[in-house]
């Protein structure tokens, strides 16, 4: 197992779509039979695509509508072969000031993280990231 940058970009990048409601970070999640989205509520557990683009493109918007903040802890990014994970204790910041902390863990195929951010804007300092792994 090795780190991922890429990864811990990802992560970076959900919190920032969830501060600015920019539902198309949608785009990024897998179409293929096996995704499976599971939020914090018992009811929110979600395995089909078209159900997960649906309730995540309203979630995206509502919490940046709304004022919500989601800030990073310190995430956590790893890759084998194909297949790499992320985890990460976020604080969500609600408009009246109020802290709540949270836990994200998530799971990629690698070879999406690549398509997913090289279709987003990423910063400066992402796309450098992006070329020396591509030299590799």
């Amino acid at each position: 197992m090795e780190p991922s940058p890429e990864l811990r970009d990802l992560t970076k990048s959900l919190y920032q779509a969830m501060t600015t409601g920019d539902a198309s970070f949608v785009t990024t999640f897998s179409r293929q039979p096996g995704v499976l989205c599971i939020g914090t509520d018992p009811a929110e557990w979600w395995s089909d695509y078209p159900t997960l683009e649906r309730v995540m493109t309203t979630q995206l918007r509502e919490m940046g509508a709304g004022g919500v903040r989601v800030v990073a802890g310190n995430p956590q990014a790893h890759q084998e072969g194909s297949v790499g994970w992320a985890a990460d204790q976020p604080t969500i910041q609600m408009p009246d000031g109020t802290k709540m902390p949270a836990r994200l863990t998530h799971a990629w195929p690698i070879a999406r993280v690549a398509r997913g951010r090289s279709s987003r804007r990423t910063s400066r300092s992402a796309r450098a990231t992006r070329r020396s792994s591509a030299k590799r």
